[in-house]
């Protein structure tokens, strides 16, 4: 198993070639950068049993190599910082449960579950990657422009996915705060596979309502504020093409993600002060 960290931001059709070849980017590169074409078909069940339980299933092809990937979204902590991993090689088009050993989805897996999956949607992308590596950390840069498909819908995807391979992850947000001075980019609140079941179920346009959080009573106070702050970040700017669309369900949705994540920050702040003040009381 893997553990992903990873951050999408988002780019303009019209500025992600312009990302790609940013000079700055190429001297920061260690070796030549990467380009494929990939192609990845995601897999559930007609009543979407897996995504119900957190779950992402996908098999992607890149020239003649497969991959299966099994994806677990840790609930509540969505964006950078929520998903474990588990990928391996695969010969067919159509995924193999029985390589869900060992794997989030082995609960789950069974004959009669094989039997019932099906192509939801696909992503068919090109890809430029760019292996960067900064003190101790190594990360990847990948500018994909392409597109989602899911029956007769499709929407393009024009965005930059950096991830953390080793490291510190503030040299993650380094190089994200590096990367939007250079260029328009905006955080991208929806994965791929968020996108793909919104645009096979018509609602690529609809308002997204909050998450539970699942907290693990053994991280620290920091981590917690974190995840809960990630939380709220990712409603708010999940409503974004709602808003802008006119919704008015997605312009409040993105309203009460906004005031948690105020308020997240206001309980930060006090927890702080009342921490300060009992330094200077001795206590």
């Amino acid at each position: 198993m893997g553990g992903e960290v990873e951050l999408k931001l988002e780019v303009p059709s019209s500025a992600i070639d312009e990302v790609a070849h940013l000079p700055w980017l190429s001297e920061v590169s260690k070796g030549l950068a990467t380009r494929e074409k990939l192609v990845t078909v995601y897999f559930d069940t007609a009543k979407s049993k897996l995504r119900k339980h957190g779950l992402v299933l996908r098999v992607r092809h890149a020239g003649e190599n497969g991959v299966q990937t099994i994806k677990a979204l840790n609930k509540g902590a969505r964006g950078a910082f929520g998903r474990d991993e588990w990928e391996q090689r695969i010969a067919g088009d159509t995924p193999d449960l029985r390589l869900a050993e060992g794997t989030a989805l082995e609960p789950l897996a069974s004959k009669k579950l094989q039997r019932k999956l099906k192509p939801m949607f696909e992503t068919v992308v090109e890809r430029t990657a760019f292996p960067i590596h900064s003190g101790d950390s190594h990360l990847e840069l990948a500018v994909d422009r392409g597109y989602i498909e899911a029956g007769q819908c499709r929407e393009p995807v024009s965005e930059v996915e950096i991830e953390l391979k080793q490291g510190d992850r503030a040299t993650l947000a380094k190089l994200a705060q590096r990367l939007a001075k250079s260029a328009p980019v905006a955080y991208a609140a929806k994965s791929k596979p968020e996108r793909g079941y919104a645009l096979s179920a018509g609602q690529a346009a609809k308002a997204v309502r909050r998450s539970g959080i699942d907290l693990d009573p053994k991280v620290s106070t920091a981590a917690a504020f974190q995840t809960i702050a990630l939380s709220c970040l990712d409603h708010a700017a999940a409503n974004e093409r709602a808003v802008r669309e006119g919704e008015t369900e997605g312009v409040h949705q993105m309203r009460v993600g906004l005031r948690r994540l105020r308020g997240d920050f206001d309980i930060q702040r006090i927890i702080a002060g009342s921490g300060n003040r009992g330094d200077q009381d001795g206590t």
